[in-house]
């Protein structure tokens, strides 16, 4: 699933393919189900002839204020993708929904599960849960993560899927920051010391900020085409590959219900451990 490197890296592709400042034609929706407000006629209407002001992201949603004081909101959803082509081009497989442009070129939803999701709203925030700090934001510090957790008894993987908690985290990298951080997957985030807990921040920070400069030197690399999906992260996610930093066989386990990847070693499910 698309994660918040993932996502901003979309919202930069879409920033340098000019986007911001266009004009949109009539949109044509061939999955209904992908628009969650208004209906799919007032959808077209109301995102038809609008310009692109901005364009933002909140968690793994982006979001562009159009010109009326009306926000597009996107969710990519499993596997969705964005892409900007030419109208005459070929469009590749698994285009669902299709945004004309004023200057020849067309924004292709590409979805292949249909997971995507659209909205029209006045206030973006309507198509969202409550949402926790932006990670890479200044403002996330190690006392705001602290204060999130609030001394919580779930398993901390599970808090960190949790977007209220620490918005645009999703399984990959909430695996990531564990492993990177030293911490066992199932802890209780109650029982994290308070050292646990500015290695879980500075592990979080580390993971989505290796992925997005990942992603950014890509676009610069393979532009007009980057890649949408990269695999920044350095825990193995397969059975039989050995943890980079000590060989140990990495190991599959489910919390509450999610798959998760950890090193027995050094993630150790002793409270308090190193």
């Amino acid at each position: 699933m698309p994660e918040l490197p993932e996502v901003e890296n979309t919202r930069q592709y879409l920033i340098r393919s000019g986007l911001v400042g266009r004009q949109f034609g009539a949109p044509e929706i061939t999955w209904a189900r992908t628009v969650h407000e208004p209906s799919v006629g007032e959808f077209i209407e109301g995102v038809a002839g609008r310009r692109v002001a901005d364009l933002m992201r909140r968690g793994k949603y982006l979001i562009a204020p159009l010109d009326d004081e009306q926000y597009l909101v996107l969710h990519l959803g499993m596997t969705g993708r964005l892409r900007i082509h030419d109208s005459d081009s070929e469009p590749p497989p698994m285009v669902r929904h299709t945004f004309p442009l004023d200057d020849g070129r067309e924004m292709r939803f590409i979805d292949p599960r249909k997971f995507g999701h659209l909205w029209l709203l006045s206030d973006p925030s309507d198509a969202m849960s409550k949402m926790g700090p932006e990670p890479l934001e200044p403002a996330f510090t190690d006392e705001v993560l602290v204060e999130v957790l609030g001394g919580r008894k779930a398993p901390i993987k599970a808090l960190l899927l949790e977007q209220s908690v620490v918005a645009g985290l999703g399984n990959l990298y909430a695996d990531e920051a564990l492993f990177v951080s030293g911490i066992h997957p199932e802890r209780a985030a109650n029982t994290l010391t308070a050292s646990e807990l500015s290695r879980l921040h500075e592990g979080i920070v580390d993971a989505l900020t290796r992925s997005t400069n990942a992603y950014a030197a890509a676009r610069d690399a393979e532009w007009p085409d980057p890649p949408t999906a990269l695999s920044p992260w350095t825990i193995p996610r397969a059975a039989g590959l050995a943890c980079p930093r000590c060989s140990t066989e990495v190991q599959l386990l489910r919390v509450r219900n999610r798959s998760t990847w950890y090193c027995p070693s050094c993630q150790p499910s002793d409270a308090g451990a190193v």
